[in-house]
């Protein structure tokens, strides 16, 4: 081992730091510098909407209009910053899956994982007001509807919702809060990144039981094959964002943002953005506002809690082939949670025979959310005693 270092190059020595085995050759393991190169992406196309919007109630809609007409290539950036929201999210959600199906939250990983929700929460936050921003017939609704929640909430409910909104409805105090939050938020998520990838360098030597050199430490290396591996992988990524970008710039998103915000005018169905379907399917189930609040705020801070709330201390080699099964069952019922929740919970467009009635959706969500909060209270606490601990 040591008469191969040594045959290396002295210069590409400096380059390599090794990593543990199980990241290489697993097409999932390059969704981090995709992650990273999304985040500059937003951010910089968000800099130059930025400098042409308007945060105010009647301004706001008309000014994207105008950055899509009049602006020099001014279609393409907000099309960039709409489509690479939604990429974002769907890498970020392949980032946690294999986490999770890893069990990439363990010691030496706890840090880093914590790190990680963090940034999962602050990327919701920030795409939860930037989507507002639009003042589309549907974001303006699920920004009613959002913040109309934070009413249901004990003492401090009336207190919070005047803070968000800044007055007896959505306007252009809202719209300034969410603009100013909005554009502050992605630079701490920066900062948030810097402090992960560190961790990382961190847990990659803890986990391989190696002690890098000062001048390694200072750095955020990583071995060269990961870089080429990755390298492949954002290309095919940016094949598929570009797509979008010029052949289906509107693909994903909703027609009635296309319509300037009417408060006098409800639409058939109030959602938000696909990434966040899951959650406000869960937020929706319960007749209860309050209860409803509490479980779609659970269904986030849970990723807090998986460490302890996984008890077994498996390798992979040794993981139960019924866990395995169960935790994709468990990512189909999250699909599913998500359908639900782009449905409507009353109408004569569900096939429950009652146009006035609710139909099937709120049990068939209740369910899904049962089955979602089983695999973190019931089914991770009992991986102990199906695997061979190590």
């Amino acid at each position: 081992m040591a008469a191969e270092h040594l045959s290396i190059p002295r210069r590409e020595r400096v380059w390599r730091i090794p990593f543990p085995r199980t990241v290489a050759g697993v097409w999932v393991f390059a969704v981090g510098i995709i992650l990273l190169v999304m985040l500059g992406v937003q951010i910089l196309s968000g800099l130059v909407l930025a400098m042409f919007y308007v945060p105010t109630e009647g301004l706001a809609f008309d000014s994207i209009i105008h950055i899509m007409r009049s602006v020099r290539h001014g279609e393409l950036v907000r099309n960039a910053h709409s489509i690479g929201a939604s990429l974002f999210f769907f890498a970020c959600y392949l980032h946690i899956f294999r986490a999770m199906y890893y069990n990439v939250y363990r010691k030496p990983y706890l840090k880093m994982w914590m790190i990680s929700v963090t940034l999962y929460v602050l990327l919701m936050i920030t795409a939860f007001l930037g989507y507002s921003l639009i003042w589309g017939q549907k974001s303006y609704w699920a920004a009613t509807v959002i913040t109309g929640f934070t009413r249901a909430i004990p003492w401090v409910g009336d207190t919070l919702y005047s803070f968000l909104v800044g007055g007896y409805a959505p306007g252009t105090p809202t719209l300034g809060r969410f603009y100013v939050l909005h554009f502050i938020i992605p630079f701490v998520i920066v900062g948030g990144t810097i402090w992960h990838i560190r961790t990382v360098q961190s847990a990659f030597a803890q986990a391989m039981k190696k002690t890098f050199t000062q001048s390694e430490s200072r750095k955020l290396f990583f071995d060269y094959k990961i870089t080429d591996s990755d390298a492949i992988k954002l290309t095919l990524f940016m094949m598929l964002f570009a797509w979008f970008l010029f052949f289906a710039p509107h693909y994903l998103s909703s027609a009635d943002n296309f319509i300037p915000a009417d408060p006098t005018v409800t639409p058939a169905v109030v959602a938000p953005e696909w990434y966040f379907l899951p959650f406000f399917s869960i937020l929706r189930c319960f007749p209860n506002e309050l209860l409803g609040i509490v479980a779609m705020c659970a269904s986030v801070l849970i990723f807090y809690f998986l460490p302890w709330l996984d008890t077994s201390r498996a390798r992979f080699r040794n993981y139960s082939k019924l866990v395995k099964c169960g935790f994709w069952l468990w990512v189909a019922n999250a699909f599913f949670l998500g359908w639900l929740g782009s449905k409507a919970l009353v109408g004569p467009d569900l096939p429950d025979g009652f146009s006035n009635e609710e139909g099937w959706i709120r049990a068939a969500s209740q369910l899904s959310t049962l089955v979602y909060f089983g695999w973190f209270v019931i089914v991770l606490p009992c991986r102990r005693f199906l695997e061979k601990q190590d």
